[in-house]
């Protein structure tokens, strides 16, 4: 579904009165889940779907346990997988043989190592309940709303906590750990409702979160005849990138693609999906000249290590690495805001123009208005921007936190939108040399060796002393 404008309360801080409601004349729309699956997954594909359980942990880089359930050589990967929920004995499990593995297990993937070579803060989460509810609209004052949220329009934020006037220690609580009303109209009286916490480490109970549900919908005077759906929302937000040098590819979740600021997940990976998966076939495949089709390409011994790397590259180059680095500081300083921050630091938001904005809640290359944010001078434009549209207490607190954040965590903030420190490490697969030692000096050994005098065994490879050398020299007398 389609809703032509989006509709947000920030009202009770900064003199923004309680039923200000700032309208956003922008559409939102709603994806059809099953709708979307059924026209990624074609019944004419060339693919198989095997429905079983991976049973591997990574424990270093590119080794598992249990020993044997996950085997990387030149030519491919071998996985062992469990076709049962049962303790996997060799009656209930199946190998599975493939040229690459792309990992979409999720945030908490146990197949792909976290990078720890870089400085990193844990993932903060997002946790909501939700409802899909028919609500009783016979005597609402104005048949074109429930409550106070318009049936046409699609509400995205309310950071009210007027609905704990009178609980003094509920409305404190609430002030120091926000959770915002997520209202979406969808036919008549039937109605979405979720209440969200946006981000924060430790995250808020799923339970808190459903009390404050009611308790808000009691107080705007919606009551609700009868509960069709419940959602239990987890998001894991921000954390560490996956390490390099590994063959599994992490994708979605798994490598940390969620928007670490928003939560924001769909079209970033379908955008990124292209990218990694051009870069891996034109890893896999050769073609006959610059010009050559996949159709008219050749298969080659490939170095698989480096088609994963061109595929992370893909994902996570230095320039995108950079503008995540720049929302990963954003993610840190919603989730430190009480309501007031976050009432003032979101009205200034929408405030800005359409593209800073929009651009920002995308951040991914390739999506729209990308292009305000993908340079570190856009970057910095976008701050100094921001912070103008910022009431001057939200304001100056950002501009501590930014200060705060660039001492204790390192360069990752500065490095985004600045040029003076360089960019992030690519993950371009790096070749280890190989420990020949000094070829030089063995060869002149080996040859010294033959013209030697002496009764010896000149040095061969084990695979191929059939070709030891003896060389004839004088008798020497025993004694």
């Amino acid at each position: 579904r389609k809703w032509q404008v989006t509709d947000c309360f920030f009202g009770g801080s900064f003199d923004i009165p309680t039923e200000e409601r700032l309208r956003i004349d922008r559409p939102y729309y709603r994806i059809d889940k099953d709708a979307l699956q059924h026209v990624l997954s074609p019944q004419n594909a060339n693919y198989r779907v095997v429905l079983a359980n991976h049973m591997s942990e990574a424990i270093s880089t590119n080794l598992y346990s249990p020993t044997g359930s996950l085997l990387h050589d030149d030519t491919g990967s071998t996985i062992r997988l469990r076709t049962t929920s049962s303790p996997p004995d060799d009656s209930d499990t199946r190998s599975i043989r493939a040229k690459l593995i792309v990992d979409c297990t999720g945030h908490e993937t146990k197949l792909v190592l976290k990078d720890t070579a870089s400085p990193s803060l844990p993932a903060g989460f997002q946790i909501a309940y939700g409802a899909l509810v028919t609500v009783d609209d016979t005597s609402s004052p104005d048949p074109s709303k429930i409550g106070p949220y318009d049936k046409e329009a699609m509400t995205l934020f309310d950071y009210r906590t007027d609905h704990f006037d009178g609980d003094e220690e509920r409305r404190q609580k609430a002030e120091r750990s926000p959770t915002f009303m997520y209202a979406m109209p969808i036919k008549g009286n039937q109605i979405f409702f979720e209440e969200t916490s946006l981000v924060a480490r430790p995250a808020i109970s799923f339970q808190e979160c459903k009390e404050r549900c009611l308790t808000r919908l009691e107080h705007l005077g919606i009551r609700v005849m009868d509960v069709e759906e419940e959602e239990f929302c987890y998001i894991p937000m921000g954390g560490a990138l996956p390490a390099k040098q590994q063959r599994v590819i992490a994708f979605g979740g798994a490598a940390a693609m969620v928007h670490p600021s928003t939560g924001y997940n769909l079209c970033r990976n379908m955008m990124g999906a292209g990218a990694v998966a051009k870069a891996i076939q034109d890893g896999l495949m050769v073609g006959d000249g610059a010009d050559a089709s996949p159709a008219d390409a050749v298969r080659k011994h490939v170095n698989l290590d480096k088609v994963a790397g061109s595929a992370y590259d893909a994902m996570w180059s230095p320039e995108n690495v950079a503008q995540r680095n720049f929302a990963v500081f954003g993610g840190e300083y919603l989730m430190k805001q009480n309501v007031e921050g976050l009432r003032g630091f979101f009205d200034g938001f929408f405030r800005l123009p359409l593209g800073m904005w929009a651009g920002f809640l995308a951040g991914w290359p390739g999506l729209p208005n990308n292009d305000k944010h993908e340079t570190w001078i856009a970057r910095l434009t976008f701050g100094l921007t921001f912070v103008s549209k910022l009431p001057p207490k939200v304001g100056l607190n950002m501009f501590l936190s930014i200060v705060s954040y660039s001492l204790s965590e390192g360069i990752a903030l500065p490095q985004s939108v600045t040029p003076l420190f360089g960019k992030p490490g690519s993950y371009d697969y790096q070749d280890i040399p190989k420990n020949q030692g000094d070829v030089a000096a063995k060869n002149e050994a080996r040859r010294m060796i033959e013209e030697s005098k002496m009764d010896v065994d000149v040095p061969v490879p084990f695979e191929d002393e059939s070709s030891s050398v003896k060389k004839e020299i004088d008798a020497v007398p025993s004694t």
